[in-house]
């Protein structure tokens, strides 16, 4: 059933098949809110179907090859993958195939992506990684990665001064690890939002630097804007990142920032925060200091740039542009 674009009635099966709470679910979970017409087919009982509606059509976690048989003939004019066995399970669809692209590493299985109609990068690094691939660059599109405004969040941290807080999965390419080894040398308090498999390496790590009364691991929060408003320092201390949207999250809270120049992470940042090179801890803390001296407006201004509403609406017209509307 192939609508005509042009007329607006434009029509996408999303296709996610994480059983994870992360970024590209969340950057879904928003694009979904902006098209309520659209379909999306995902694993039940996954965090994305619990927060926003049940999948329209079910599938099995990963890469079963159940999916290809549940992905045929889908009632849209246009699919999209929003994670890699999305993209591999969505080729058996027969419709144009749009692949949202959120890691900065280099693809892995070429004659896959070349199948693919076009590509969203959520940072003109990605974009780059993909066009250096041999991908067709006319065939890349650069849609920053939105969030909702975290401003009015009251403080909910009753811990020492200054508190260098970080949002984000406990996996190893966050670089944790880093910013624990920088709080060493300068006083106050490190706290993590997440939950992931080095939970206990970064306490090891914390007890190994001898900060491990410093160092607060908080798990999985829902209370975002009040960590937010807790937090005196921002810290994103990724060794590689797509983009960093928990950092335009911060942004929208008017956070200062300390980040490292990995992948896309510049872009969001802008000259709102200061930057360091991935894995210098002493360059990290330096930075930590030095941070808490910046102004908190330009990150207001820096993330009016990064709203969820102008992410879906540039979001759609790529795939427009795709079908020719």
């Amino acid at each position: 059933m192939v609508r005509s674009a042009a007329e607006g009635g434009l029509r996408v099966l999303h296709v996610d098949t994480a059983t994870e709470w992360r970024g590209g679910q969340q950057q879904l979970a928003y694009l979904l809110a902006e098209r309520p017409d659209d379909l999306w087919a995902g694993v039940p009982g996954s965090p994305l179907a619990t927060r926003v509606r049940p999948p329209d059509l079910v599938l099995l976690p990963g890469n079963d090859p159940r999916n290809l048989l549940r992905l045929r003939h889908p009632p849209v004019d246009l699919v999209a993958a929003h994670t890699s066995h999305a993209h591999g399970a969505a080729l058996a669809c027969g419709l144009p195939l749009v692949v949202h692209r959120r890691t900065d590493a280099p693809p892995g299985t070429l004659w896959k992506y070349r199948q693919a109609a076009h590509f969203i990068a959520v940072s003109a690094r990605i974009g780059e990684v993909l066009a250096a691939a041999g991908l067709p660059r006319e065939r890349i599109s650069v849609v920053h990665s939105g969030v909702e405004s975290r401003a009015g969040g009251r403080p909910v941290l009753d811990l020492p001064r200054p508190i260098y807080g970080a949002i984000g999965a406990l996996v190893g390419h966050k670089g944790h690890e880093v910013a624990i080894a920088a709080l060493r040398d300068i006083p106050g308090t490190l706290v993590v939002a997440g939950e992931g498999d080095r939970r206990a390496f970064l306490l090891a790590e914390a007890a190994r630097q001898g900060v491990a009364d410093r160092v607060h691991l908080l798990g999985q929060r829902e209370d975002v804007p009040d960590l937010l408003a807790s937090f005196d320092v921002f810290v994103h201390p990724s060794h590689t990142e797509g983009l960093g949207q928990a950092i335009a999250e911060a942004l929208s809270a008017g956070c200062r920032v300390v980040a490292t120049t990995a992948g896309g992470i510049p872009e969001v940042v802008g000259g709102a925060g200061l930057l360091v090179p991935p894995g210098d801890a002493p360059a990290f803390a330096r930075a930590m200091v030095a941070a808490l001296s910046l102004d908190r407006a330009p990150a207001l201004e820096q993330a009016r740039g990064f709203l969820a509403s102008g992410t879906a609406a540039r979001t759609g017209e790529v795939y427009r542009r795709v079908l020719g509307g």
